[in-house]
Order: C-alpha cells, then sequence, then structure tokens
C-alpha cells in the first residue's frame, strides 16, 4: 500500500486528488502564482489536500508524511500575501475548514479554538458569554491558525500587542508525529513559525469583557501634523483598544467606494475604545487635535473589517496593487516614507506610473504596522510584470534600512527571517528570549528533511530550491527599476500562455477572478460552504482554482479542465450573499450562473418521455383540455413523477380541473440558462400554443417557475408573441387554498436555486398556518450534477446529517437526497399528508449503466483516442514546426488532422459498443433506444470528466520521438486538446449516428 492508498484509507471523504481541489489550494493573497507565470518554477500545486477532522487526523497524516518524506502544508483560508500557506514543493496540504470548534472558557477569559476557525466565529461565541477578542488581525475572516503561525498585528494591537501576546497556549503536533503543549517561553516554537516546526492543532486565546465599541476620527491636513499625532498617542499613552492612520489617498477611495466617515484628501486617523473609557479618551482626544490642527468628527463601528482588505479593494480598482506591510518604530516612520518617495513616487499619490499610500497601525510598544501600497503598469498576466514586482522587493528594502522588518516571510524573504522573528518580535525580546535561533536550531535538529511547510521561513536546502531564485529575479528586475520603462518597451510583453488558455474554458471569469483580493468574506457567509466546507465550494476557492490553473499551464506545459470540474466550481446555489459582501464588487453569483451556463451547452438533449401519470382512473377526471389553469408537469418531474401524481389527488379533492400537460413536454430551462436562445424561441413558441388562453400555469419544479415567469417573459417580444398567464408554484396555490393547523410543528424547509423567488411567501403561509419553519438554502445540483461534479451528493449528505427529515421545494432535490438515503418529502407531499392523501408511490421504468459498463466505456474511449491520434502521428510530427507560431495559428494548421482523429474515434467507439447495447437491451427487455440514450449519456459524461493531458502523455512521448525539427511540445499538446474539446458535441454526433445505423 502507498502513501495515496495509506491517505484514502486514513481521510475517507477527507481526502482528494482531484485536479479541482489541489488548484483551489495554490494560492493566498500574495502574487506567487505571478511570479510562476513569469518562469519561477516553485511547484506551488500540493500533490493530495486532506481534511483532518481531529487531532488524531492531523498525527496520522504528519507520520505519514514522514514515513514517505513528502511535504506537509497547513492551509487556513489563504489570507496571507507571501505564499505562507501554499505549497512550495508539492505535498499534502491540510486544510482546517473542517476543524472550527470553539469552547469559551468564562472562568478564564479564554477561548479554545481549532486551527481552522476564524477570528469572526471565535468573537461571535466569545460575545454569546460577554466576552470578546482583544487582538485580531484585519482580516477578520482569517484563521486563528494562521493568525498564530503568522504572529501578525492587529485590531486592537494598540492596547494589546501582537497575537503572541495573547496566547496562553498552543497544543501543536510537532516533527515527530507527537502532540505537545507549548506555553509561556516556549510559544516562540509557534508563534510566527509560519507552519516551519510543527502543525497548529489548538489553541487558547485570552479573552476581554465584552464592552460596545467608541470611534472618533481626526483628519489632520499634512503628514507633520499626523507624525506630531502619533508620537502624541505614545507619549500620553491614550487608553485606546485600536488606533489607525490612513494616508490621504486611501483616505478619499475610501470615502467614495464604501462611503466611509472619513475627509477626503487627508490624513484620517481613527480611534477605537469602549464606551465606559469615552471620559478618558475624548478629552485626549480633543487635546491632541487642538494641539496640531487637527478635526475632530464621530466614526462609526461599521464597516471596520476593511481596515486591510477594504483598503486593498478599494485601490485595486485603479489597477492591480502592490501591497507591502512590515514593522518599524515610530520615530522612524518619517525616514520610511522619505526613502519610498525617493523610490516610488509622491507620498498621497497612485498611479500606474508611480506614487504611493500607506495605511499604519499602533502597537502598544511604539511600532507601527506600516502597509504601504503602490500600483502596476502592466496586467497581472502580462509577460513583464515581474519588472513590476521587484517594487515589491525595493519596499522589502526600505524597512529593513529604517531597522524595521516585514510582517511576514514566507516564501520571499528569508534574508528579513532575523530581524522579523528577533530584531521586531517584541513578545519574545522582553522575554529575553531570540526567538530566530529558538526556531532555527529546533527546525535542524527535528526536521532535517524539511516536511514541515518546507520553502518558508528559512532557505531551503534539500528540497523547494527554486524559490531561491526569486530574490535573484527580483533583484534582477530591480537593477532595472531607473529605466523601467525602458525595459518594458524592449521586453515582450503580452498575456502570459497559461491565461489564454485557462480563459478559454472558463471565459468572463477568468478575468474576474484576478480582482479577488483574497479577503474570504465571500466564504465566511456562503451557506454551501457551511455545509460543505472544501476549498472548491467556497467563493474564494474558485477564483483561486483560475489562478492555480495558469501557474499549473506554466509549470507543466498544458492543462484540461473537463466540463466535470466547471461543475463542481460553479454548481451553488446563487443567493448572493457572496455579492453582498464583496469588497471587490465582484458580481459573483452572476459569473457562477454564466460558468454554469458553459456546462448546460454541452448537456445532451436527453429524450423526452410520456410517464402515465393517470394511474388512478379516477384522476383522470381532473384533467379538463378546456380549463384556463394548467398544471405544468413537464419533464423536469421525471425524477419524480410521484409528486405530480400526488399534486392531482390535492386538485380533485379541492374539486380543481386543470389542464394537464405532462412528462414530455419541455419548458425550454436548460436552453434557457445556457444561453441556447433560438432553441429555447422554439420550445416557447410551440408550448405557447399549448398553454394558449390560459389565465394561470401551475408549476412543480421550480425550475420550470423561473423559465415561465422569467424567461417567457422576457422573451416574448422575440417570439412575436404576448403572454398573459399568471405563473403559480403549486405550493403557494395549495397553501392559499388549503385549511390546516400547524400546531407549532418543526420544518426543516429546503429552498432550492430557483425557488428563492417565492421562498419567502411560502414560509409566510406556512407560519401563518401554524407552522415552525426553518430555511435551508443549498442547491441540490440535481439539474446541472445529474451526472457531473460530486457537489450535488455531498449537499444531500451534508444536510441530511445536518437536519434529518428535509422538506424540499423541488421535487429533483427530494429525489437526489432520497438517493443517497436521506429522509425527503417535497412540500406538496407533506401537505398532502396534512390533508389525509397518501403521497403516491411511483416506479419509473428507465436503464442505468453498471459500475463495470461505464468503466468499460471510459477504458474503450480512451484507448480510441490514443489509437486515432497515434495512426496520425507522423502527419503531426511532420507539421509540428509550425507550432512556433502560437497556439492560434498551430490550431488552424492541424485542424483538419483533428477532425479526421475525431471522426476515427467515433466509428471506433460506435463498432465497440453495438454488440454491449444490444446485449443490454436484450437482457433487460428495454428498448435499444433507450439503451443508446444511457450509453451516449455515459459517453457524453465520460468525455466530460477525463483530462485529455493526462490521457495524451503516452502521445506526448511518441511524437517526441518522431518530430526531427525545432518545436514547441506545449503548443502542440495545448492545439490538440482544444481541437478535441472544440470537437466534443461533434464526437458525440457520430457516435449516436454510427450506433443507430448498426442497430438498424
Amino acid at each position: 500500500m502507498g502513501l495515496e492508498e495509506e491517505l484514502k484509507s486514513l481521510l475517507g471523504d477527507s481526502f482528494h486528488d482531484e485536479l479541482v481541489e489541489r488548484l483551489s489550494h495554490s494560492v493566498d493573497f500574495g502574487f506567487v502564482p505571478e511570479l510562476v507565470w513569469s518562469g519561477i518554477k516553485i511547484n506551488i500545486v500540493p500533490d493530495y489536500v486532506a481534511y483532518p477532522r481531529s487531532v488524531e487526523d492531523i498525527i496520522n497524516v504528519v507520520r505519514l508524511g514522514l514515513k514517505y518524506k513528502i511535504p506537509i502544508v497547513p492551509y487556513g483560508r489563504g489570507t496571507n500575501r507571501y505564499g505562507n500557506a501554499i505549497p512550495a514543493d508539492g505535498g499534502i496540504l491540510l486544510d482546517f475548514s473542517k476543524m472550527t470548534n470553539v469552547t469559551i472558557d468564562e472562568s478564564n477569559k479564554m477561548a479554545i479554538v481549532e486551527p481552522g476557525a476564524t477570528w469572526k466565529l471565535v468573537d461571535i461565541y466569545a460575545q454569546q458569554k460577554g466576552l470578546q477578542l482583544r487582538t485580531f488581525p484585519s482580516s477578520y475572516d482569517s484563521t486563528v491558525g494562521g493568525g498564530i503561525a503568522g504572529d501578525a498585528l492587529g485590531i486592537g494591537s494598540y492596547e494589546y500587542g501582537f497575537i503572541s501576546d495573547n496566547v496562553s497556549f498552543v497544543e501543536m503536533v510537532n516533527p515527530k508525529g507527537d502532540l505537545v503543549r507549548l506555553e509561556g517561553k516556549d510559544l516562540a516554537l509557534v508563534c510566527g513559525a509560519e507552519g516551519t516546526t510543527g502543525i497548529i492543532a489548538k489553541a487558547g486565546l485570552k479573552l476581554r469583557n465584552f464592552s460596545p465599541t467608541e470611534a472618533m476620527i481626526i483628519s489632520f491636513d499634512n503628514l507633520d501634523q499626523m507624525m506630531h499625532a502619533v508620537g502624541e498617542f505614545y507619549r500620553e499613552v491614550i487608553p485606546a483598544w485600536h488606533v489607525q492612520v490612513r494616508g490621504p489617498y486611501i483616505s478619499t477611495y475610501m470615502a467614495e467606494k464604501y462611503k466611509a466617515p472619513f475627509e477626503p484628501q487627508k490624513w484620517n486617523m481613527v480611534i477605537l475604545y469602549p464606551s465606559p473609557r469615552s471620559p478618558l479618551v475624548e478629552p485626549k482626544i480633543y487635546k491632541i487635535a487642538q494641539s496640531y490642527g487637527g478635526k475632530v468628527f464621530e466614526g462609526e463601528w461599521t464597516g471596520w473589517w476593511s481596515f486591510n482588505h477594504g483598503v486593498a479593494a478599494a485601490l485595486r480598482t485603479q489597477g492591480l496593487l502592490i501591497h507591502q506591510h512590515g514593522l518599524i518604530h515610530y520615530t522612524r516612520l518619517l525616514d520610511l516614507l522619505k526613502n519610498l518617495e525617493k523610490s516610488i513616487g509622491k507620498l498621497g499619490e497612485l498611479s500606474p506610473d508611480g506614487g504611493f499610500d500607506v495605511d499604519i497601525a499602533l502597537e502598544r510598544r511604539e511600532v507601527l504596522l506600516v502597509n504601504a501600497f503602490t500600483q502596476i503598469s502592466v496586467s497581472p498576466v502580462d509577460k513583464k510584470i515581474l519588472y513590476d514586482l521587484a517594487k515589491n522587493t525595493l519596499m522589502m528594502d526600505e524597512f529593513v534600512k529604517v531597522n524595521g522588518s516585514l510582517l511576514s516571510i514566507g516564501i520571499f524573504a528569508h534574508k528579513y527571517a532575523k530581524n522579523r522573528l528577533s530584531s521586531m518580535g517584541k513578545t519574545f525580546s522582553d522575554l529575553g528570549v531570540d526567538r530566530y535561533e529558538v526556531i532555527r536550531k529546533y527546525k535542524e535538529e527535528t526536521d532535517p528533511n524539511e516536511i514541515f511547510n518546507p520553502g518558508k521561513l528559512f532557505d531551503p536546502k534539500n528540497r523547494a530550491k527554486a524559490i531561491l531564485e526569486i530574490p535573484r529575479r527580483q533583484q534582477e528586475a530591480l537593477n532595472f527599476r531607473f529605466a523601467i520603462g525602458f525595459v518594458k518597451r524592449l521586453s515582450p510583453g503580452g498575456e502570459v500562455e497559461g491565461f489564454k488558455h485557462v480563459r478559454r474554458y472558463l471565459e468572463d471569469f477568468a478575468d474576474y477572478s484576478l480582482m479577488c483580493i483574497d479577503c474570504s468574506m465571500c466564504v465566511t457567509v456562503c451557506p454551501q460552504y457551511r455545509l460543505i466546507p472544501q476549498w472548491p465550494y467556497a467563493p474564494k476557492g474558485m477564483f483561486d482554482f483560475v489562478r492555480g490553473a495558469i501557474a499549473y499551464y506554466e509549470l507543466n506545459g498544458s492543462i484540461d479542465i473537463p466540463d466535470s470540474v466547471i461543475a463542481e466550481i460553479s454548481g451553488c446555489h446563487k443567493c448572493g450573499l457572496c455579492d453582498g459582501v464583496c469588497p471587490a464588487r465582484i458580481p459573483i453569483s452572476t459569473l457562477l450562473i454564466k460558468l454554469n451556463s458553459l456546462v448546460a451547452k454541452k448537456l445532451p438533449e436527453e429524450p423526452t418521455v410520456e410517464l402515465s401519470i393517470f394511474s388512478d382512473p379516477e384522476l383522470a377526471s381532473v384533467n379538463d383540455p378546456n380549463s384556463q389553469f394548467v398544471l405544468w408537469v413537464g419533464k423536469n418531474a421525471v425524477s419524480n413523477p410521484a409528486v405530480a401524481i400526488t399534486a392531482l389527488k390535492i386538485l380533485k379533492k379541492m374539486g380543481l380541473k386543470v389542464k394537464v400537460v405532462g412528462t414530455s413536454a419541455d419548458s425550454g430551462f436548460l436552453d434557457y440558462i445556457s444561453g441556447n436562445g433560438n432553441r429555447f424561441l422554439e420550445k416557447m413558441k410551440q408550448n405557447l400554443d399549448t398553454v394558449n388562453n390560459s389565465l394561470e400555469i401551475i408549476t412543480i419544479t421550480p425550475e420550470d417557475y423561473r423559465t415561465f415567469s422569467t424567461a417567457y417573459k422576457d422573451y416574448s417580444k422575440l417570439a412575436g408573441a404576448e403572454v398573459f398567464f399568471e405563473v403559480v408554484p403549486l405550493e403557494l396555490r395549495l397553501l392559499k387554498s388549503i385549511v390546516i393547523d400547524g400546531s407549532n410543528e418543526n420544518i426543516n424547509l429546503h429552498v432550492a436555486c430557483f425557488s428563492s423567488e417565492y421562498s419567502d411567501e411560502v414560509i409566510k403561509r406556512l407560519s401563518e398556518k401554524g407552522f415552525r419553519v426553518k430555511k435551508i438554502e443549498g442547491c441540490s445540483g440535481a439539474i446541472l450534477e445529474k451526472s457531473l461534479g460530486k457537489r450535488a451528493d455531498l449537499m444531500a449528505r451534508a444536510i441530511g446529517e445536518r437536519y434529518g427529515k428535509v422538506v424540499t421545494l423541488c421535487p429533483l432535490a427530494a429525489a437526489k437526497f432520497r438517493s443517497v438515503g436521506i429522509n425527503a418529502v417535497t412540500l406538496i407531499e407533506f401537505l398532502a399528508e396534512k390533508l389525509g392523501i397518501q403521497s403516491a408511490q411511483y416506479q419509473v421504468v428507465s436503464f442505468q449503466l453498471d459500475e463495470n459498463s461505464k468503466e468499460y466505456i471510459k477504458k474503450e474511449l480512451i484507448a480510441s483516442i490514443l489509437s486515432s491520434l497515434n495512426s496520425q502521428v507522423n502527419l503531426i510530427a511532420d507539421t509540428a514546426s509550425f507550432s512556433t507560431s502560437g497556439v492560434d495559428e498551430y490550431k488552424k494548421i492541424i485542424e483538419p488532422i483533428i477532425v479526421q482523429v475525431v471522426d476515427n474515434i467515433g466509428k471506433t467507439i460506435a463498432s465497440k459498443l453495438s454488440g454491449s447495447i444490444r446485449q443490454k437491451s436484450s437482457e433487460s427487455s428495454i428498448d435499444k433506444a433507450i439503451v443508446l440514450a444511457e450509453y451516449v449519456k455515459e459517453i457524453s459524461n465520460t468525455l466530460s470528466t477525463i483530462e485529455l493531458d493526462k490521457v495524451m502523455q503516452p502521445f506526448t512521448s511518441l511524437l517526441k520521438s518522431r518530430v526531427t525539427e525545432e518545436y514547441d511540445e506545449n503548443v502542440v499538446i495545448s492545439a490538440i486538446i482544444q481541437l478535441l474539446r472544440d470537437n466534443t458535441e461533434k464526437l458525440k454526433t457520430i457516435i449516436a449516428t454510427e450506433i443507430s445505423k448498426t442497430l438498424g
């Protein structure tokens, strides 16, 4: 048994080696991926991703890492900007999303916390007990484990100092695989060690009594006034909790973007303090303002999370930002700013051509955390970006020149580690501990194989050595800084190949992903991530995937992103909560809908089936073809037709006659959401003839409700028809008419994606009837993920585990829940039961392929792709010299070859599968057309899930042996993959047509 098998055995569903998981864990707030795009081959993509659930899981994974000598990298939320939480040499990445427990020890004013809990979550738990955090990073949605590992400063540091000043103990799994408890001076081994000495498993955080927080602001006209005020805060020892200073450019943008109560073009000092201290703090604030020409006004204790990421978001709207933060004594601030002005441009002015601004937090021991921001003049995916990133190195140097340090080291700045850990490590220097030496010695003695987070904090000796190229390349770029414009003009520019390649798969989503500032606010509010705490299912993780994919391409020369991966990262609820909190103002849910449409376009059109829903002859009396009320059952109900029968029983009891439209009817939902406008219009016109002169369409599925209520009205002018009917979901129709007593019964109501428009009205009416309703949001993925991705099953299981019995507004979701063993009914069935009506039991006659048949199809499809490519290898080799012209040009040359390859694949697969289809049809006594449809569907699914770049590796080796001229292997393989993907629809058609011919 190897490492992969042992990890699977140990962790089960919490172990992952899929591309989507690996790529979404290869990015943080910094620009390591951009360095990879620039040619520094750092292996930032983990080989495996594990989600430990307990200390035992951590210990076991660590021991496997030691056994196989493979790196282990801890990951929280990826909000750091130095690559601390991403690999430098692959390995096992430990994502702590499933270790978020928080216990409040009221008597000792302490929170006992697992590493994956966010500071915000701890604060919420503490406040419920009359306590709150003393200090926390300004990235409030980052994790406790990450904050301790980086020993950050943040909100509240003016009173309480560094994070390490506020940690009582840490339990850590050390490099021997043992759990140890660190307290007092021993905390120097973990606080600021960036995960290089062990894995944090639990921590105790000191808390303070809760108190409402007041905010005052002093605005100053110039730098000198602000500097005097900072000095006064230390001389007077004002009992504030947090003090932050924002530069004039930042103040202006925060006022404009977030309506922050700052004076534009001024230096704004924000002072936060507990309400009971107002008599002590406010007179001193007014005195400072009066002494140094400041203006005092009240602030707001809202939007305070943006002390860090909000600034980055506001400034990034003007261009990609370079952000460096470091620690200096407050008396050296003026020296730092003057030096930066000489190198970067004018303070308080920001543009791609120069200038910078600062954001400053005061720490209690006269240390300032200075965030310096400047912009770059090229696109983040421009090949020239390395020259702009040199500014980051320049800013690092300026901090050290004034006897300061960086806040964090990570992958970038090992030569500054001693400055950070000893010179500016106030917590431990006050205790007489040389933290740098303690960590260095411990690392050398206990982790000689550099298993724990290699490449961070210290220069690597045995692994992750590619990072040593960073300072060399950065310095090389820095040498040109005085003639950087000239160098840029001489250097080849344009988008890196990885971005161009990834954008072909993801379109606009790829562009917007580069705007993400990795604040993780979207993760905190995401209801689906709370149910499935896995990174690709978090909005930030979806964007991280894109940058990881670009880096993967640059590292490996090719990447294929199957449709199943797109379904995985985009199959969420689309509730829009992420849109509301995103400081970068990215329209996340809209982008995910567009991403869904890319998958929906490629889903095979399933043949319509008319199921008999009038199994009970008495129900036929409900159907009145002349009724102006239409009950639209539709093809979306095929997976759960029993709901339609139950609906008919209810309507019969109510005495309502309707015109029933059965399961062979298609409202056009998939065409609508995938943008297949022409096909949608055809179906719409046909359906309007069916429902002509109807007053009301009653829908059973949320998908049909959305289509009739929104799409038909949007497209009515294009169709040349007016839409007069009302659209009402059956649940609302029933709740308006029936009389039942809820008797305070609890309902866990699952609100499916497309039922969100009417769910509040449903909940209101259920509440009025005496039910106690708990709203559950989360997409079951029943439409888009029937065959693609795993999110649907994970979501269904998570909801079932958390809530037990579920009542859902979606018949498709009910079927999905039941398929994984969850006790679920539709609201229609639930209401029927209350009316004394027994829900129908209906078995759909269908054909499903067994796992062996699916594996056979996959094996034969891969074999056919390889054999068909191999048959053309000489011709492709003969054209390979043209690959130096680039992917797009080379695609034009080899397109006829790949078209022939696709034709060969189709005919080969058809000949191999025809006999199997005939045999399966005979064995199951099911029509060959139904069996054929299932085979074609599985072929489509297989094409949507296989990674062609991996499938083609044997062909790549063969091609190398046949090419005699110089060629670009990456271009050749990328062109072939793209052309194969472009022709997948044609391939499906060929297979279906050829098999149909064979079967007669």
